[in-house]
């Protein structure tokens, strides 16, 4: 069993250090150890620090999907365990995870996670499932609407290698959403794992996806737009009723949003969308109640989108201001 650790940091090197000193003291060394990076010069002292043999790869016009592509047709392990600039793997990940992907029967394993602030001090945020799980594309749906999660965090997961392989081409069309779409990917080949230990440490507030206060907005719209391409890219290539369920859902989330933000915030990728086919796309989610906002977007020809889309951010602005229960 080789296991290949890939470390991806792309413009971001303030948690590097952290992140690479977590791979040095793993009590089961990996294999190999690839890093995916814009600036080979500016990451190679840190693992030299660290005394780590690795094979750095300059790639500075991939997508964070691209690259995992490009991943998959370069290591040599049997799993894959990314590991993004700014998360930190804890010292026993991946002899705890040996045993189980020795089992060769998982195309992904998913754990939980610890989470930190962008000071690395210990922090709150989703509850996770305590019992494990074998996800398959039967009862995928009704677990993910139990825990929206499961997919979530590269730094989290185990992906066998043949998944990135087989589809490399696919990936090589997308922007920005890995974790989910190693999920479903999964499930279209085969079954997923949930382990509920915590063996990484997932740091909130460094990244483009992380909502936290209503200063984040703007890029968060622009993430939003990329993920909405993504889940249609998704949604074609798979098309298997029951993974094409759980991607339509997130889907009509991230359209909803950025059909009636987009109007209020520039981006380099804008989603385009009309209105007929927005309606058209969502009218099933607002029948099955599955996400009300979608009313917003419906209501932007009749109150003027540039009206509605501040009515929106203000609503998503105190909905974040409010206190966590």
């Amino acid at each position: 069993m080789k296991l290949t650790v890939a470390v991806v940091a792309y413009g971001r090197y303030k948690y590097l250090d952290e992140a690479v000193a977590s791979v040095a003291r793993q009590t089961r060394p990996p294999d190999e150890v690839l890093v995916f990076t814009d600036n080979r010069e500016a990451v190679r002292p840190v693992f030299q620090k660290h005394g780590l043999d690795v094979e750095i790869l300059q790639e500075p016009d991939l997508t964070y999907c691209a690259t995992f592509a490009r991943i998959g047709e370069t290591a040599s392990g049997d799993y894959v365990l990314p590991l993004d600039d700014d998360d930190v793997f804890k010292p026993e990940k991946l002899e705890r995870l040996e045993p189980v992907l020795k089992e060769g029967r998982w195309t992904l394993v998913k754990h939980a996670a610890d989470f930190i602030d962008a000071e690395s001090k210990p922090t709150t945020w989703i509850q996770q499932p305590e019992e494990p799980a074998v996800i398959t594309r039967e009862n995928a749906w009704q677990l993910y609407r139990r825990f929206l999660y499961y997919h979530a965090w590269s730094s989290t997961l185990a992906i066998k290698t043949d998944l990135l392989k087989r589809h490399g081409e696919i990936l090589k069309h997308m922007f920005l959403l890995v974790d989910f779409t190693m999920f479903t990917l999964a499930l279209k080949d085969g079954e997923v794992l949930y382990l509920p230990i915590k063996l990484t440490y997932y740091r909130r507030a460094a990244g483009h996806s992380q909502f936290i206060t209503c200063n984040d907005l703007p890029k968060v719209v622009c993430t939003w737009n990329k993920y909405t391409h993504d889940l249609d890219v998704l949604s074609r290539y798979i098309n298997i009723k029951e993974i094409n369920k759980i991607i339509n859902n997130l889907y009509i989330s991230y359209l909803v949003k950025i059909y009636t933000l987009n109007t209020k915030f520039d981006c380099i990728y804008k989603y385009k969308v009309s209105y007929l086919s927005l309606v058209k796309r969502s009218f099933v989610a607002v029948a099955r109640r599955v996400y009300p906002h979608v009313l917003f977007a419906w209501l932007s020809p009749l109150l003027g989108s540039k009206r509605v889309a501040e009515i929106y951010y203000r609503l998503l602005c105190r909905w974040r201001q409010k206190p966590a229960r």
